[in-house]
């Protein structure tokens, strides 16, 4: 009987201590959840965008020059939307990405090598503007962030001048300006980017899924996406009806 009273006991302070073990790291994951409107770097929160892995370049290729900000510099401030005019990417030799209401960047690579290469510029990869730029002392410019994996072919021993579309995750500060260069930085670590990102993956966001007499639709969806994006990086969160939004884009064909 003594040996079956010890027993008892034993499995239940065995199920106390396994259940204040999992209490406690229900409580742990919940702490560790970040909130809208506080991931470092982004929105109004302060501190610098962290990074997950950090953007590489494959062997051979290099980017001649700075990443700077595409387009006129005097139509990049806050409350103007004309990034996009075709004025302003009447110079480049390719478009990528998805948004560019605020965010243009003008980049030029360089294969060095005799064989075409291919860039790849990540989902959730963010693109801070150079606070040392000699050009501005201004510190209120826009960091960038790209939704969907980019894939940019560069031919062998060639140079490509190209034009990225991304998304502004500072609401309020200024937009993209060939006044201020950028460092592209990596994949970020935020949860909450990294779930639209999921969303977004597979669906017809890039410039490259329009024809050109489809710009308005482009424009139309990507506006709404930035708003999105706001939401998450200055806001409160998603709403349903953001996802019912997303949800109801069209799929990209055989869902590359």
């Amino acid at each position: 009987m003594f040996v079956v009273m010890r027993k008892i006991k034993f499995i239940l302070i065995t199920l106390m201590f396994l259940s204040g073990t999992i209490i406690s790291c229900e409580k742990n994951d919940s702490q560790s959840k970040e909130e809208p409107g506080n991931i470092p770097g982004m929105g109004d929160a302060g501190g610098e965008l962290e990074i997950a892995a950090p953007f590489v370049l494959p062997p051979g290729i290099s980017i001649v020059g700075e990443v700077r900000g595409a387009g006129d510099s005097s139509v990049s401030l806050v409350g103007e939307n004309f990034l996009r005019s075709e004025s302003n990417l009447k110079d480049y030799e390719g478009m990528y990405g998805s948004g560019g209401q605020w965010v243009l960047l003008n980049m030029v690579f360089e294969n060095t090598t005799k064989e075409d290469q291919e860039v790849i510029i990540p989902a959730g990869c963010v693109f801070e503007y150079n606070r040392d730029d000699n050009e501005t002392d201004d510190n209120n410019y826009q960091n960038g962030i790209c939704l969907q994996e980019i894939r940019i072919t560069i031919f062998g021993s060639t140079q490509l001048n190209v034009v990225l579309f991304l998304y502004c995750v500072n609401k309020g500060k200024e937009g993209s300006s060939s006044l201020v260069s950028y460092i592209i930085r990596g994949t970020s670590t935020s949860e909450l980017i990294d779930f639209l990102v999921d969303a977004l993956r597979y669906k017809m966001i890039d410039i490259n899924d329009f024809a050109p007499e489809e710009m308005d639709e482009y424009n139309s969806i990507t506006d709404r996406i930035q708003e999105i994006v706001w939401a998450i990086t200055n806001g409160s969160g998603l709403t349903q009806a953001d996802k019912d939004f997303i949800d109801d884009l069209s799929d990209k064909v055989g869902g590359i």
